[in-house]
């Protein structure tokens, strides 16, 4: 029986082990993997699927919640599907727009547009 409580002790012990070792990376080094001009698919590739999602038709901005808590945001934005710019902030309505160019037309949802 005493083994038995030993071996569990032990297998708890490697358990938690296994939990703390597994850290989560600083923002600086996950937003130091996007670059200009990379793909929509490389950027999700190299950091993850995006938290959030705005624009369309690859002109759009993707919102990274990054750090221990998910406390810093991270918005990388893409003109014809390509890193066009990143920065340590939430994605930007107007900038998200402005990157899109002529020809998109905004409705009045933030997350929808349509071509002329």
């Amino acid at each position: 029986m005493n083994k038995v409580v030993c071996l569990a002790a032990l297998a708890a012990a490697l358990g938690l082990s296994a939990c703390v070792s597994s850290s989560i990376p600083a923002p600086e080094v996950t937003m130091s993997k996007v670059t200009r001009g990379m793909s929509q698919n490389e950027v999700i590739a190299r950091v993850g699927p995006p938290d959030r999602m705005r624009g369309q038709n690859g002109n759009e901005c993707y919102q990274y919640a990054l750090g221990k808590y998910g406390d810093v945001p991270f918005a990388v934005y893409f003109r014809r599907a390509a890193v066009v710019a990143s920065e340590r902030a939430s994605c930007n309505l107007s900038i998200t727009r402005a990157t899109a160019g002529p020809g998109i037309v905004w409705q009045a949802s933030d997350y929808a547009a349509t071509r002329r």
